[in-house]
């Protein structure tokens, strides 16, 4: 039989629309699909990272693996033990333990913190989740107190491993299944209930324009404004739970484990849909800017 290229195609080409039509459902009908894939990815620049850390010593407890350099060994315990003091707390207010331990990685500068994520010159942070790791800036870098029991003091008040260790439980209860400013708020409020701190600064102030809730649904991570951008979504995230409750704030975190998407989470737990919760909130925060401003 002489088959040509012409009746090849006829007879692959809707084989293939057929292949993707299945792919198609097996993707949106299979259960969590999507989780699996962002699982997949986490878990393999998890290996990766650590993978690349040969340099490094590794000091571990029960729940945390420490990874660090000889010029960072006088701050390890203290990282160690801070970690250890919230890992209880956040998983609690999570409702969530993670199946293994949590890998911490003090970097000895800003330059090597830089070139783990590929960020500029300008670029910097004190702590960062990041794929299934928690990375930290080195206390020795950001305190400018020169005894070491002087630095302890102020990494007790100010260390970020609250905050990044409530995205590293939540992440890995939900598996990417959230919305950026709704972690970000919540990280706040676990680390502010643990510790007492709370990111504020001029920029911040409630008496500008703030921003709207599909801002800080779509570009949350590019608003000019980031210290605004914060104090929002902790004030959303706080007036969730104050409004409809703290166990409405734990039920939503469960339903988002469960793999329901955010939109509908919020209507199932609350009977709003997040646009009414924050036309509410844009409303109250108005009315009471001078009071929050006060408090903070």
């Amino acid at each position: 039989m002489n088959v040509t290229a012409s009746s090849l195609s006829r007879i692959w080409f809707p084989v293939l629309i057929l292949l993707s039509l299945l792919g198609g459902i097996v993707w949106f009908c299979w259960p969590h699909p999507q989780r699996a894939v962002y699982s997949l990815y986490r878990e393999r620049g998890r290996s990766r990272t650590l993978a690349g850390l040969e340099q490094y010593e590794m000091r571990a407890s029960p729940h945390v693996e420490v990874y660090y350099t000889e010029q960072d060994e006088n701050v390890v315990d203290w990282v160690l033990k801070a970690t250890e003091a919230a890992y209880l707390p956040v998983t609690e207010a999570i409702g969530h333990e993670p199946p293994v331990r949590v890998p911490v990685i003090i970097y000895p500068s800003r330059d090597e913190l830089r070139t783990a994520f590929g960020w500029s010159n300008g670029e910097s942070a004190m702590g960062v989740y990041w794929s299934g790791t928690v990375r930290l800036l080195s206390p020795n870098v950001w305190i400018n107190e020169k005894t070491d029991k002087e630095k302890r003091k102020v990494f007790d008040r100010l260390n970020p491993i609250a905050h990044e260790l409530t995205h590293y439980v939540f992440d890995y209860l939900t598996d990417g299944n959230y919305p950026r400013w709704f972690t970000e708020g919540l990280a706040q409020r676990v680390e502010y209930h643990h510790t007492g701190y709370l990111w504020l600064e001029p920029e911040s102030t409630l008496n500008q324009p703030l921003y709207s809730l599909r801002d800080l649904e779509e570009r949350f991570d590019q608003l000019q404004n980031q210290p605004l951008a914060y104090r929002q979504s902790f004030l959303l995230v706080d007036y969730l739970a104050r409004v409809y409750g703290e166990e409405s704030l734990a039920g939503l975190v469960d339903r988002l484990g469960e793999g329901i998407r955010f939109a509908d989470a919020v209507h199932q737990i609350t009977g709003n849909s997040m646009s009414t919760i924050y036309s509410d909130w844009h409303s109250w925060t108005i009315n009471h800017s001078g009071e929050l401003e006060a408090a903070g």
